[in-house]
């Protein structure tokens, strides 16, 4: 009887154990801005190949100089969207930065055109300096250019962030 609670006692503890970090990776999944493309979520941070699969064929890519990491950058433009790649310090490929063109939206609803107002309605903790909008989210950053007369956004970038310590 002894030896049946101890197997019980491990049992339970290894359940809780994976429950906890199953829990934690589906909070840690959820706790970025994200772009869907075509059906495929992307985030920023995330590792690049399965994500360039399964979007197919860019309608172009271009290398991009980077001495950082000897020129592994690279920029795969699609109709709607550009995604940049890069290496992190673990030497994976990882999707940097997706610049909207075009009709493409944000999971929020916010387009290229829309004003500074409509930017802050889907986006009420953006923080705006000199017409850039900003808004954080764990290892993710929106940047919402509203230009020079800060009238309508000309650019929303999807940005990979690491936080400073």
């Amino acid at each position: 009887m002894k030896k049946m609670r101890k197997v019980l006692a491990g049992m339970l503890a290894a359940t809780a154990v994976l429950s906890s970090t199953v829990y934690t990776w589906a909070a840690e999944a959820k706790a970025s801005y994200t772009f869907t493309a075509e059906k495929v979520q992307i985030a920023v941070g995330a590792e690049a190949q399965p994500i360039l699969d399964s979007l197919g064929e860019a309608d172009d890519t271009r290398v991009l100089n980077n001495c950082a990491n000897g020129g592994k950058d690279k920029v795969y433009q699609y109709e709607d969207f550009d995604l940049y790649t890069t290496q992190n310090e673990a030497k994976k490929t990882i999707v940097q930065t997706i610049v909207l063109k075009d009709d493409a939206a944000t999971e929020e609803g916010l387009k290229l055109g829309q004003t500074p107002k409509e930017v802050k309605a889907a986006y009420p903790d953006a923080v705006e300096s000199l017409g850039l909008y900003t808004v954080t989210l764990g290892n993710s950053q929106i940047i919402i250019d509203c230009g020079l007369k800060n009238d309508k956004v000309v650019d929303i970038s999807y940005e990979h962030y690491v936080p400073q310590k």
